[in-house]
């Protein structure tokens, strides 16, 4: 694997990534992650309650998702959006130097037998496309699924050079591999034909990426088809994987293992895996609407318009004057 195809140093260790924290958010490690988890919650609740671009933009995705729901559960879910992913962003800070022993030993697993399948199939050198979406924590769920399956994550380069760096230090610091986005694909193919795991986040409008609309919600929404062209590269093998909340414990969910054989169509075969994948999630959402970034302009980039074919009109002959039953002039 080139340097161009990974990150551009070693990866950090927990240590040297807590260390490389911005001063401000060196408190944030050193609290008990149960205290970072409560006051990311209170500043989240706070934040929730401005009047500014993100959280208007959340009610508003909220109503379209959801046209039934009046406005106090509008209002509900927006305020238990922020404080999810101001719970999030603090506990992650605060958990940076952990093992992860610490982080599995509350967790649940669900689907258990289909992260064996997952794991049986890599050991027999059959890679596997694994899905995960801005869903509950999916940084955790990179951190720790790299832990039960030999994973290689997919990501877009972050313009901080040390956010970036940061990033991926935490993400790899399990033991998986880092993979950009602008990477070649030649390097996500040779690990998915060694038994790797790709982890790819598919749940974003992206317009600048070769995409397809499937339906998000009832609405279509544009979705990246890179990574189910890669699966079909690679074999067709699908899953998905998640890390949420549910009554107070996290939950590492896998989904069944599915093939997806190659059929005569390629935009078949791309439409086929990206609407399965996105209608999984979708279910996991409405269960717990407060863990997804309503924030995010899921459906901004519209369906393209088809040009409008007229049919032929054949228009008849023109008379002449002296065939008119009626004389003129």
């Amino acid at each position: 694997m080139s340097r161009e195809a990974r990150i551009g140093d070693a990866p950090m260790t927990p240590v040297a990534i807590a260390k490389s924290l911005p001063s401000y958010l060196q408190l944030t490690r050193l609290l008990p992650p149960a205290l970072a988890s409560w006051l990311g919650g209170m500043l989240g609740d706070w934040f929730a309650r401005l009047p500014l671009r993100e959280q208007k933009r959340c009610r508003r995705h909220l109503r379209r998702a959801f046209p039934l729901k009046d406005d106090a559960w509008i209002r509900r879910t927006t305020r238990g959006c922020f404080r999810h992913f101001g719970r999030m962003a603090l506990w992650s800070i605060s958990t940076v130097t952990h093992g992860p022993q610490t982080l599995m030993r509350p967790m649940v697993v669900e689907g258990a037998e289909h992260l064996r399948d997952c794991n049986r199939a890599a050991r027999r050198g059959e890679g596997t496309v694994l899905f995960t979406g801005h869903f509950g924590n999916w940084e955790l769920a990179c951190r720790v699924g790299s832990k039960v399956v030999p994973a290689t994550l997919i990501g877009k380069r972050l313009r901080q050079p040390l956010l970036d760096r940061l990033v991926v230090g935490v993400r790899t610091s399990f033991g998986a591999e880092q993979l950009y986005q602008d990477a070649d694909i030649r390097h996500a193919i040779r690990a998915l034909r060694t038994g790797r795991v790709i982890c790819t986040l598919v749940d974003q409008d992206i317009a600048r990426l070769p995409g397809i609309h499937v339906p998000w919600f009832g609405i279509p929404a544009y979705t990246a088809t890179a990574p189910a062209a890669l699966a079909m590269l690679g074999g067709g093998q699908v899953q998905l994987v998640f890390c949420y909340e549910r009554d107070g414990r996290r939950v590492l969910h896998f989904s069944p293992r599915r093939h997806f054989p190659r059929s005569a169509s390629r935009g078949d075969d791309l439409q086929a895996i990206t609407r399965w994948v996105t209608a999984y999630e979708e279910e996991l959402v409405r269960q717990h609407p407060e863990q997804w970034v309503w924030w995010h302009q899921r459906w901004r980039t519209p369906l393209p318009l088809l040009p409008i074919v007229l049919p032929a009109v054949v228009l008849p002959a023109v008379a002449h004057p002296q065939d008119l039953p009626v004389p003129i002039g």
